[in-house]
């Protein structure tokens, strides 16, 4: 063994036996003399008192010297050392008491708004939700959802009265400003067939048509053939009359804002409130909205949208997708995400402002860390039985020796020091009594 091995108590128990020696050669040499005496004492009890406390804290460990009788104590009952340990940490460093008087001193529902109140969290917390959105989407079958989504459009738009969509309706234009837009669109559209030559030949058409119808006596036709003799009356000029006022209306009518646009749309919206009412408008109004709502294509519309929606978020270039499948899948991502983080905050926000709401959250909390931790204790000894268990026995000895090695070095040592105090006091204690 290095001497650089050696611990304090090692040296100091070499250094008892090496002034014994020495104090028996003084001894020896000096036979009479009271202090080679009283030195030879005070080595000897300083040696045994070494010796005996190596031994008994060797003993703990192993059997020095091979002595086998109540010693290694620690290997023999090592399953008591275990039955201990999980003893104590269970009820000692896992008590009821002491959980839930650490529960009881945390604020768990602050520290939990705190954390999720947290720009870091939220944005983590809210990726996660989206992306949890999008495989739920992801994994939908398009077919079965096409057809379940149509069929509540259906049911949702047959449950409306015909009465209250013209109503909805004409309230959504005024107030969007769509009436002005749809009539300016269907005047210029008119204004474009009324300035076209059909137009005016089908305007002359009616006026000769209505010229026969006018003039079927004989009196009438000789007057209406003298008149169109002498040009008192030409149709063609009057259609073209006709044509160049109904486009000067319907230009005015595409005017926007102007005074027969206004009492056009007034008129129509006399009328639609007129219609809305009416039995018989009503029973046609139905028979349109059941017909309509049938006939519309909202499978495959929907079941289309739904997988460009698809595509768009499988594919790894989105730049290749078409350009409006991509903004509108585009979005559609973003107000996802939109409505996550409006939902996460409004969320924080309604237990931050609910009293009651809290105090169930804290409790709920308390209750789960509670039981959980009341889970912990049974599990923390099977834990700390199966770890000590397989251990060997140089292992287990270690394992306490290392934690308590300097307390065991200053018993050895005092066993020297103490030793040879207690030989000083009993050779001065004979001594007087000689």
């Amino acid at each position: 063994m290095i001497w650089s091995d050696w611990n304090k108590a090692d040296k100091t128990l070499l250094l008892a036996l090496v002034v014994f020696f020495f104090s028996l050669c003084v001894h020896l040499q000096y036979p009479h003399s009271v202090v080679a005496d009283g030195m030879l004492f005070c080595a000897e009890a300083a040696l045994v008192g070494g010796i005996a406390d190596w031994f008994a804290v060797t003993a703990l460990f192993r059997k020095p010297l091979g002595f086998p009788y109540h010693t290694a104590i620690l290997p023999n009952r090592r399953q008591a050392f275990i039955d201990a340990s999980v003893t104590m940490v269970q009820r000692e460093f896992f008590s009821r008491r002491k959980i839930f008087g650490h529960l009881d001193r945390l604020k768990l529902l602050p520290l939990l708004m705190g954390w999720l109140g947290q720009p870091e969290t939220e944005a983590r917390l809210t990726g996660r939700l989206v992306c949890y959105g999008q495989n739920f989407l992801l994994e939908q079958d398009v077919a079965t959802q096409s057809a379940s989504l149509a069929e509540k459009i259906r049911g949702t738009l047959l449950r409306l009265e015909p009465e209250g969509f013209v109503r909805l309706v004409v309230r959504w234009l005024r107030q969007t400003g769509r009436d002005k837009d749809g009539l300016a669109k269907l005047a210029a559209y008119g204004q474009q067939l009324a300035g076209q030559d059909s137009t005016r030949q089908a305007l002359l058409h009616l006026l000769e048509e209505y010229g026969k119808a006018q003039t079927r006596n004989p009196l009438a036709a000789l007057l209406a053939s003298f008149a169109q003799a002498v040009d008192l009356v030409n149709y063609e000029e009057a259609a073209a009359l006709i044509q160049r006022q109904l486009q000067s209306m319907l230009t005015e009518l595409e005017t926007r804002d102007s005074a027969l646009q206004q009492e056009m749309l007034e008129l129509f919206y006399e009328q639609a409130a007129g219609l809305a009412d009416d039995p018989a408008t009503h029973e046609l109004l139905t028979v349109l909205r059941d017909s309509l709502i049938h006939q519309l294509p909202l499978e495959r519309a929907i079941g289309e949208t739904l997988q460009q929606v698809k595509d768009y978020l499988l594919a790894e270039d989105r730049a290749v997708e078409p350009e409006a499948v991509s903004e509108a899948a585009g979005l559609l991502q973003s107000r996802l995400e939109q409505i996550v983080q409006q939902e996460y905050q409004r969320t924080l926000q309604l237990v931050a402002a609910d009293e009651t709401l809290q105090n169930c959250i804290g409790d709920f909390l308390y209750d789960v860390i509670a039981r959980s931790a009341l889970h912990a204790q049974t599990l923390v000894g099977v834990i700390v039985t199966k770890v000590l268990s397989r251990l060997t026995d140089e292992q287990l000895n270690h394992l306490v020796y290392d934690k308590v090695e300097p307390d065991f070095l200053w018993i050895r040592m005092n066993g020297s020091i103490v030793g040879s105090g207690i030989g000083l006091l009993l050779f001065i204690l004979l001594q007087i009594a000689h």
